[in-house]
């Protein structure tokens, strides 16, 4: 079902929507200009892990309004502080600060620029199939010489790579764009890892997607038994408010005395940004939301093995890891047609490779899961005639 660009709307068509026009958001739902309901199974951008127009998101929101937006750049503000204070303390970056953005994209950038500036050196290490940002360093280009690829899993291709030459290894551990929900081997991280250190590489842990409790732990390189020299999140951190940060160690922190570096941006450490972000990190520790979203992950996963038992030729894989969840539909499948029709029934889903993406909010309930699952059950069963 293909959808013709159309500018005529006023708004550049980088994308292409629905026609459908959102009039109200609210937990894990949408509501279209006809009073449509429609269930968010993609958190919007991977943004609103705790739901649309949160209450607590929303109150926070009210007051800092009333307080300060934004001031520029000759004061200090308590919420940006405390907000770093509380990103060093989930990361485990002990004694390290941060800075806050806009955008993931910016930060990856910034945590990259940072580590060329101390390493000297100005190629970045990725693994192949892991998206960095929109633009700059991070940007998937033919023209783009500064990034370096191992590929997914393959201990071969570190043997193959010089890491004299990098200054970054940026790591995402869980990738929900480019090759659709799939978690590297810890064996393969662990290499990884070692050699990128052991070779004077800084360690990026790119959290921008994976970060905030989407996989059931605070961030994604946690599953994997290593400390990163910095660490960036954005997306979940304003829970649909655009703020990021970069937090880095105390040596690196220690390091831009003897490195200057200089980064200025018209929102950076903005205190609105520092106010919804500490209240969402209250919230997701208050509710025990990584635990729950352990626990209806394992719910989700489950149910889609059993549509896989029952659809063996129409299923190729399930993945997931917490509420980071792809269902991969074989060619056979017009994916493409199951997506449209779920959201045509009322779910929001994503889709790439014919392979069906599910990130809902963490707060999601068990009976939204099962009215999903009765939807693709059908869709395939009516594919099958």
């Amino acid at each position: 079902m293909k959808r013709k660009v159309d500018n005529s709307y006023g708004i550049i068509p980088f994308y292409i929507p629905s026609e459908k026009i959102v009039e109200k958001s609210k937990g894990c739902y949408l509501y279209d200009s006809e009073g449509k309901q429609y269930t968010d199974f993609e958190s919007g951008v991977w943004c609103a892990n705790l739901g649309h127009s949160n209450d607590r998101i929303v109150k926070a929101m009210e007051a800092g309004i009333r307080q300060s937006i934004h001031h520029g750049y000759k004061f200090r503000n308590h919420p940006s502080e405390f907000l770093s204070q509380e990103l060093v303390r989930i990361t485990g970056l002990e004694k390290g600060s941060s800075v806050f953005l806009s955008s993931g994209s910016e930060a990856v950038n910034l945590a990259i620029s940072m580590a060329r500036n101390i390493t000297r050196r100005e190629k970045i290490l990725k693994i192949h199939n892991s998206y960095l940002s929109a633009y700059g360093y991070g940007q998937i280009t033919p023209g783009n010489n500064h990034i370096e690829n191992v590929h997914f899993n393959d201990m071969q291709s570190l043997d193959e790579t010089n890491f004299g030459e990098i200054a970054a290894l940026v790591l995402e551990t869980g990738g929900a764009s480019i090759d659709m929900v799939r978690f590297p081997d810890y064996a393969f991280i662990q290499e990884l890892v070692e050699l990128s250190v052991a070779n004077g590489c800084l360690v990026v842990a790119d959290e921008v997607t994976t970060g905030m409790g989407r996989m059931g732990k605070w961030f994604g390189f946690q599953y994997y038994d290593f400390l990163p020299d910095i660490v960036v999140t954005g997306k979940a951190l304003g829970n649909g408010y655009p703020v990021s940060a970069v937090t880095v160690s105390a040596k690196i922190s220690e390091s831009f005395g003897k490195n200057p570096f200089r980064h200025l941006q018209s929102h950076q450490n903005d205190p609105m940004g520092g106010v919804i972000g500490l209240e969402v990190i209250r919230t997701i520790g208050d509710e025990n939301l990584l635990n729950r979203c352990l626990d209806t992950g394992h719910y989700f996963k489950e149910r889609l093995l059993f549509l896989n038992a029952k659809f063996k030729q129409e299923i190729r894989e399930v993945r997931g890891r917490g509420l980071m969840i792809a269902l991969e539909l074989d060619n056979s499948v017009n994916g493409e047609l199951v997506s449209d029709l779920l959201f045509e029934r009322g779910f929001v889903i994503g889709y790439k490779a014919n392979t069906l993406r599910f990130l809902p909010p963490l707060v999601i309930e068990i009976t939204e899961i099962d009215k999903l699952i009765t939807n693709i059950g059908e869709i395939l069963e009516l594919l099958r005639q």
